[in-house]
């Protein structure tokens, strides 16, 4: 039995794997975050949004007074669902032209329905690129970071794997270790 100052606050995490390689250095860089999340005792549930059937944004704005996506009747619904019952949210992609894979694309443009609607979230970007230079990371970290603050979550920040584009870079990288550190702190 725990005393009250004993007690951990486990968190309900889900994870938005966006890469059409479903063994790919960005998943890989997610499984050292999940591996360290349910260490710490938090429940961490995946969703491969690259291999789900969502389709794009209408713009239509029909949903947003119902605080979900009614454009369309795909698996979105998972993704809404998940969002709902959750803590924390990790975006994980590949970087693709100085920017998250196509397939998170949708997910974030599809997210527009939810603004004020969802209970504060923690959130976290995990992003994998082959490139080693800070100005490939640049964009993408300004899109997460604006989309943080439209949907109102607690940005914990990124890691941001710079010259990591294969699942063998990943193993044994200091970002490897960032990943695993970030889940197994997690409060």
């Amino acid at each position: 039995m725990f005393l009250e100052h004993e007690r951990v606050s486990c968190m309900n995490i889900v994870i938005l794997e966006s890469s059409p390689h479903k063994n790919g250095a960005s998943n890989t860089l997610a499984d050292y975050f999940i591996k360290g999340a349910e260490e710490a005792g938090h429940t961490v549930d995946v969703l491969d949004v690259a291999h789900m059937d969502i389709k794009p944004c209408m713009g239509c704005y029909a949903g947003k007074s119902e605080g979900h996506c009614i454009a369309h009747k795909d698996d979105m619904y998972l993704v809404e669902q998940a969002l709902a019952r959750t803590d924390m949210v990790v975006y994980v992609t590949p970087v693709y032209f100085y920017d998250m894979s196509a397939q998170l694309k949708l997910v974030i443009d599809r997210l527009h329905c939810f603004y004020g609607s969802l209970p504060r979230k923690k959130s976290l970007l995990l992003a994998t690129a082959w490139r080693q230079d800070d100005e490939v990371m640049f964009y993408l970290r300004n899109l997460y970071n604006g989309m943080a603050e439209y949907l109102r979550y607690e940005n914990l920040g990124a890691v941001m794997a710079k010259g990591c584009g294969s699942s063998e870079t990943i193993h044994g990288s200091r970002y490897a270790k960032e990943a695993y550190q970030f889940g197994k702190n997690l409060k």
